[in-house]
């Protein structure tokens, strides 16, 4: 529930600067906008009497003890009430109205962007006595929306085993999620793919959001800005079709994530996953031209802690104001990647092609239009410093069935930082602000996004990637609510090539392709 409305902040003891920031913020707090996405849930129902009748103004509190949120609202002349703008948790709904006996629905469970519905029926008796339902199993059907979809809890993310710990990964556990990235390991940064088809849809054409800010990488629409470590999230949900069109962009699914946040007491964890090349055979082909076990090491590690925040001050003296949650997550990675690539012989490199004429057509002289005296040809200068640039000698020299067999180490680092700070400001206003930052290095043993079959000209890649939200949820009145949700997200790549990209030593040609159009055009190399 969105409203607008004018409002007039007192600032004292501020400098200039801060009061023309907060004034800002508090301007653009009440005008009107289009929200990117709501990742807050919500309880709502009627309240009646044993009769049947309902029991307008009645008082209904939502609450969580854990998280220090309250929300309080009244019932209207129908009954009905709504408390929203509610973070993802479990929540005390207590409802009281006078001559009836206060009535208590425990542990709620409100999911990421779940309307959840809880009829209450009020008994006649004094407001000091009170009727106490466990409310786990409290609206576990959504009639408050005609949407399809599917919330994947944390006790799976945290249970689940996943091959790559990528958290993208449990979509498929919604019905009509089809997994389209053809990886058996999952990855994250670059080569982090994103590709799910949900109820027939394309994969690009799906919304990503973390806290309600776009995390999709809009260069691409195949990967995120960022992929939030599995042990820092909290709950996400899968929306398949039918949903709001308040979360706008594509019309394909929408994936909205939740973070964890602080709570009253400290929790945290550390963990490593191990992967060596001591578990490993070697490949076949590789195996097969005598070269050792390439080295394969995959190091995931890391560790998250939350809890109150305690600062000496009037309005924060205790554990219910400030809360935070703090995750780093590292990956140290050694991969091995193969070569299996047939080349000239180290005869053909000399330029004697006996091995394959007369069997196959012998080279010709195109300037007698006879073959060479002895199938020798003479080499180019240009060809030679191409050839010994660019294309190794075989490993496995057979002639006209000579290959080059190898395997090198991709190395790839990736490091992960999150935070996130919840802060009650009062009884009406919460602010929330979270950051994640990631560093991904890696080494692409060929050029990236263009093909090389042979490890001559590498490619270092870089892709930082930055996500940052704040919310800012005000309960002005019991009938009125607004959120205010401000993000930033961006990823960047870096392509450098190293190896013998530019023109070798002694390389004389101008151009290597003539289009026959008088334009002369190089190929990979650079001057």
């Amino acid at each position: 529930m969105k409203q607008n409305t004018n409002s007039v902040f007192i600032l004292r003891g501020m400098t200039g600067f801060a009061r023309c920031l907060l004034g800002a913020l508090s301007i653009l707090l009440f005008v009107p906008f289009a929200a990117h996405a709501q990742d807050a849930g919500s309880v709502t129902g009627t309240v009646r009497d044993s009769s049947g009748a309902v029991v307008p103004d009645a008082e209904v509190t939502a609450s969580s003890a854990t998280i220090g949120v309250t929300r309080t609202t009244t019932t209207n002349a129908d009954g009905d009430y709504l408390a929203g703008a509610l973070p993802p948790g479990a929540y005390d709904l207590r409802v009281t109205a006078k001559g009836f006996k206060a009535f208590q629905v425990k542990k709620v469970i409100v999911r990421v962007a779940e309307k959840a519905r809880v009829d209450v029926t009020l008994q006649v008796g004094e407001t000091t006595e009170s009727i106490v339902v466990e409310g786990e199993n409290v609206a576990q059907v959504e009639t408050q929306s005609s949407e399809l979809s599917g919330v994947v809890t944390g006790k799976e993310i945290s249970q689940l085993e996943l091959n790559g710990r990528n958290f993208t990964q449990l979509v498929t556990l919604v019905p009509g999620v089809s997994n389209q990235t053809g990886q058996d390991e999952s990855e994250v940064g670059l080569n982090g793919n994103i590709s799910y088809s949900i109820n027939g849809g394309r994969g690009e054409y799906n919304n990503w959001q973390i806290d309600g800010a776009n995390n999709m990488d809009t260069g691409s629409n195949n990967t995120l800005d960022v992929f939030p470590s599995v042990d820092a999230i909290a709950e996400f949900r899968v929306q398949t079709s039918n949903y709001s069109a308040v979360y706008g962009r594509n019309g394909s699914g929408n994936i909205e994530v939740i973070t964890k946040s602080g709570t009253k007491t400290f929790h945290g964890g550390a963990y490593e996953f191990l992967r060596n090349e001591a578990f490993n055979a070697n490949d076949f082909f590789n195996n097969a031209a005598g070269n050792p076990r390439p080295s394969y090491k995959k190091h995931d590690f890391g560790y998250t802690i939350g809890g109150p925040v305690y600062i000496p001050h009037h309005y924060n003296s205790n554990k219910d104001k400030t809360f935070f949650f703090w995750s780093q997550e590292w990956r140290r990675e050694r991969n091995p990647f193969s070569f299996n690539q047939q080349v000239p012989s180290s005869a053909e490199r000399t330029g004697n092609f006996n091995d394959v004429c007369p069997d196959l057509e012998c080279p010709v002289d195109r300037s007698t239009g006879l073959p060479f005296p002895g199938n020798n040809v003479p080499i180019d200068p240009n060809a030679q410093a191409i050839l010994t640039a660019l294309i190794p000698a075989p490993t496995l020299d057979n002639g006209a069935n000579s290959f080059f067999i190898g395997s090198v180490t991709e190395p790839l680092t990736w490091r992960q930082e999150l935070i996130r700070v919840d802060q009650n400001l009062g009884s009406k206003f919460r602010l929330m602000g979270r950051y994640i930052h990631d560093t991904y290095t890696s080494v692409d043993p060929t050029v990236s996004f263009v093909g090389n079959p042979f490890p001559t000209i590498q490619t270092n890649i870089g892709t930082p990637g930055t996500s940052f939200v704040t919310h800012l949820t005000a309960t002005i009145t019991p009938t009125l609510l607004n959120e205010f949700v401000f993000s930033y997200s961006a990823d960047h790549l870096s392509l450098v090539n190293s190896g013998p990209f530019q023109v070798p030593a002694g390389f004389t040609m101008t151009s290597l392709f003539n289009t026959g159009a008088g334009e002369r055009r190089w190929s990979s190399f650079r001057r």
